[in-house]
């Protein structure tokens, strides 16, 4: 979702919501898969290693935002060679080249198997922004909760010791100076769901789809946003989900094997 979407039609349900997100973790002898499901993604990926090192990549979507989002699976290949324990190649963070989401589930894969992190399923739920400006997030590791938050305007209200912490601009620099990766991992994922969350405030599935294009600002941002797919993709409609009642079981799409067959 964008930071600006002031071209989309407002929610009239808005403020009465819940954003929730599900990330899931599932390894086996030499990989992991990682899948999300959320209002507006449904995808996975699948990280295959061989001598500590990523020997091939797999990426399923099921549910994306525009019609040229399956093509950023393709790009996934540039984390091959990359190091379990070290960081993704510059090319696989290029933005303009990849989808963001794709590359966050590779990133916290990896994180996971460089630790043997055994947890796996992380679930999130955000509030809408009430009458003050504030949200209520809480994030669970297998049923348990591990973080909490209060903010107002995408600020940290609580806990009291980061009062004031926006969630933008350097916050990744300093999770990862102030949190030991298991953690830092969490605070990560609590920040990407309230960057997608905004969306909620719009109706950004609606019966006409608009052109990628229409929203020069974001030109670069990522795979549809970039090269050929800025000026051919379109929303998709109707692929929002209104989840404030609860995800669905664990027996969704998104949980399903990939990649398992690979050599």
């Amino acid at each position: 979702m964008s930071a600006n979407l002031g071209h989309y039609p407002l929610n009239p349900a808005y403020g009465s919501g819940i954003y929730r997100r599900r990330i899931t973790f599932s390894t086996w002898g030499n990989g992991i898969q990682v899948g999300v499901l959320d209002d507006y993604h449904e995808m996975a990926v699948a990280l295959l290693v061989s001598d500590g090192v990523v020997a091939d990549v797999v990426a399923r979507m099921d549910r994306y935002p525009k019609t040229s989002c399956p093509g950023a699976t393709a790009a996934l290949t540039m984390l091959r060679g990359a190091a379990v324990d070290g960081d993704l190649p510059l090319s696989a963070t290029d933005r303009s080249s990849q989808c963001t989401h794709l590359v966050d589930l590779a990133r916290l894969g990896l994180s996971w198997l460089a630790r043997g992190d055994t947890a796996q399923v992380v679930e999130v739920a955000l509030t809408d922004r009430d009458a003050a400006r504030r949200q209520h997030l809480v994030v669970e590791v297998d049923g348990e909760r591990a973080l909490e938050w209060l903010l107002e305007d995408e600020s940290i209200v609580l806990p009291q010791d980061h009062r004031g912490r926006n969630l933008f601009g350097g916050f990744g620099r300093w999770v990862q100076e102030t949190f030991p990766p298991a953690e830092a991992d969490l605070w990560r994922i609590a920040q990407m769901a309230v960057f997608v969350a905004r969306g909620r405030a719009y109706i950004v599935d609606g019966p006409t789809p608009r052109r990628v294009a229409e929203e020069p600002g974001r030109f670069g941002a990522c795979h549809s946003f970039s090269g050929a797919a800025f000026d051919t993709a379109y929303d998709n409609t109707g692929y929002v989900r209104d989840m404030t009642d609860g995800l669905p079981p664990l027996t969704a799409r998104t949980d399903r094997s990939i990649g398992r067959d690979r050599p």
